[in-house]
């Protein structure tokens, strides 16, 4: 996705618009459980760094394969994660993707589609590195990708145990 003005343009997909104002992202942010451990001060700066923006049902916000540098935080609605056209995940509300594209750019390992409309927040590389100094924040992205890995390696585990057939 690119800024465009006030628009954001989704990896030549239909446009969506950006229209959360600072306030009104705090205030979404507060109720993000994976947020809770971050003061007002420091959900300001997180809402003051991304950009909030509506996206219509049916949206592909990344696709599989393409490169990414974006970061999305779910604050309302949900989206369906999926590979080689295979559904993998549904994420909702406090949810969040796109995490490895903004620390290390490259290709996308999942199409990411909305289920719903959304709210979500857009971090690029650049505010990703400055909200990576907000301690709060810092501490809510590395517990949710130490829970993300968990998942997958517990899946793994599952197949690599499973029987032969």
């Amino acid at each position: 996705m690119q800024p465009r003005g006030n628009c954001i343009a989704s990896e030549g997909e239909a446009n969506v618009v950006a229209t959360m104002g600072t306030q009104a992202t705090v205030d979404r942010l507060q109720g993000v459980d994976l947020l809770r451990n971050c003061t007002h001060t420091q959900l300001q700066e997180v809402a003051r760094l991304a950009e909030g923006v509506q996206v219509g049902e049916g949206e592909v916000l990344a696709r599989e394969g393409r490169i990414g540098r974006e970061f999305f935080l779910i604050l309302s609605g949900s989206v369906a994660v999926t590979q080689m056209g295979r559904r993998v995940n549904t994420l909702g509300p406090g949810d969040f993707f796109g995490e490895l594209a903004a620390m290390d750019p490259g290709p996308r390992n999942a199409t990411v589609t909305a289920l719903t409309d959304l709210d979500v927040l857009i971090i690029g590389p650049r505010e990703l590195s400055a909200m990576s100094d907000i301690p709060g924040f810092r501490g809510a992205l590395f517990r949710g990708m130490a829970r993300r890995l968990r998942v997958v390696e517990a899946r793994l585990a599952e197949l690599l145990d499973a029987p032969e057939p």
